[in-house]
C-alpha cells in the first residue's frame, strides 16, 4: 500500500468496507481488538497458560488477515494451529517475535489514523481496488 507501513495492508479491508468512507471505522475497531489481544498475549506469555494464549491467537486469526500483510497473517495462523499440539515453552520464541510484529502493526495503524486525521482524502491511505 505505502512504504511507510511495514505490516499494515488494507487491500482486504477495503473489500469489507464496501466503500472508502467505512474504512476508518473498520480500522478503529481493528485497532481496539489488536491492542486487546496483543496485551493479553504479552501478559500471559511469562506464565504457563498456553490455552489462553491460543485463544487470543484464535481471535487474532479472525481479523488480522484482513488488515495486515500475508506473512504476519500466516504466522498468526500457524502459531494458533501449533498451540493445539505443541507446548507453550516450544512456541515462546516465536510468540515473542510475533508480539514484536504486532507492536509494529499497531504503530502502522496509529500512523494511518494520524495521517487520516490530517487529510481524510489522501489517496495513499486507501488501497486501490
Amino acid at each position: 500500500m505505502n512504504a511507510a507501513f511495514i505490516h499494515l495492508d488494507l487491500s482486504q479491508a477495503a473489500q469489507y468496507a464496501v466503500d472508502a468512507t467505512l474504512l476508518p471505522s473498520l480500522i478503529e475497531t481493528f485497532a481496539t481488538s489488536l491492542s486487546k489481544e496483543r496485551l493479553a498475549i504479552q501478559t500471559l506469555l511469562p506464565g504457563e497458560d498456553g490455552e489462553a494464549i491460543r485463544m487470543n491467537l484464535h481471535s487474532l486469526k479472525g481479523f488480522v488477515p484482513i488488515f495486515c500483510e500475508p506473512m504476519l497473517a500466516q504466522e498468526v495462523i500457524q502459531l494458533e494451529a501449533l498451540g493445539r499440539k505443541e507446548s507453550l515453552q516450544s512456541l515462546r520464541p516465536r510468540l515473542v517475535k510475533l508480539l514484536d510484529m504486532l507492536m509494529v502493526l499497531e504503530h502502522d495503524v496509529q500512523l494511518w489514523r494520524e495521517r487520516y486525521d490530517r487529510d481524510p482524502h489522501d489517496p495513499n491511505l486507501f488501497p486501490s481496488t
